[in-house]
């Protein structure tokens, strides 16, 4: 019998390369998949802002090109979602009809990733049905971008991937399992980004498969917790960035990678 899955998501290239391979997984089926239609016109809203400088908007253009050489073939390749539901941002929230066919469909399991925050009734209802992707390390990083702050803070430690289950705050739920990124020193940091979106992709599919058997571990309380908003991306954090990465923020990780995880050690399952 295959798993009956709903995915709440965003429209952008990793939205979309992620939702597809969620997809090709044997044995699962996706009975709807809603994505944000906000989310993708924030990139253009950018670039025709007057309020982001030149610096700023070609951080997100060279985003946009580094998604399209990851994800770009894959893409091209491969089939659209029947399923494909293109939704206003938070729609699952407050459009009675959706949630009535969500609630109908019956899922086994829903997957959320880059979407709006997810309140009732569809969290009470399927509050122990979610794996939420979160691009970071909880609770370390949580909020927006959190898999790049880590590089602005030259804490590069922190860059991962936290499977959550859900619950009413922002990135708190308990953590299922967690992932590093795999870094090289001529990575930048979209490189970084999207190599660890594709490894996730592969962790994804080990969870989905063994869903039943997931547990969740509360977070640990810490003194410093990071959270971001996208208001917090400015002009000084991309200077940060450029700062760190000439002055070899990944190498010197890299060379000491072993002694630093060790003091931050993360939530891993048997899978």
């Amino acid at each position: 019998m295959k798993i009956k899955i709903i995915i709440f998501s965003a429209d952008e290239l990793r939205h979309k390369f992620i939702r597809k391979r969620i997809s090709s997984i044997k044995n699962v089926e996706v009975k709807l998949c809603l994505a944000e239609k906000n989310s993708s016109r924030q990139y253009f809203k950018v670039l025709q802002s007057k309020n982001y400088k030149l610096n700023e908007k070609k951080h997100f253009i060279k985003r946009r090109e580094s998604e399209k050489k990851y994800f770009g073939k894959y893409l091209k390749n491969t089939k659209e979602l029947k399923s494909l539901k293109i939704i206003e941002r938070g729609e699952f929230n407050f459009n009675k009809k959706l949630v009535d066919k969500i609630i109908s469909l019956k899922p086994d399991l829903i997957i959320s990733y880059g979407c709006s925050i997810i309140k009732d009734p569809i969290l009470s209802k399927f509050k122990k049905k979610f794996i939420n992707i979160h691009l970071g390390l909880s609770p370390y990083y949580k909020g927006s971008a959190t898999n790049f702050w880590p590089l602005v803070y030259n804490e590069p430690q922190f860059l991962g991937v936290s499977f959550l289950k859900i619950d009413k705050g922002i990135d708190t739920g308990p953590i299922i399992h967690q992932i590093r990124a795999d870094l090289e020193v001529n990575d930048n940091v979209h490189d970084i980004g999207n190599k660890l979106i594709i490894k996730m992709s592969y962790v994804l599919e080990k969870l989905i498969l063994h869903h039943k058997k997931l547990k969740g571990q509360k977070q640990k309380v810490i003194k410093k917790i990071r959270i971001f908003k996208k208001k917090d991306y400015n002009n000084s954090a991309l200077k940060k960035l450029e700062y760190n990465f000439k002055n070899g923020i990944i190498s010197k990780y890299l060379k000491n990678k072993s002694r630093i995880d060790k003091k931050y050690p993360i939530i891993e399952q048997k899978l």
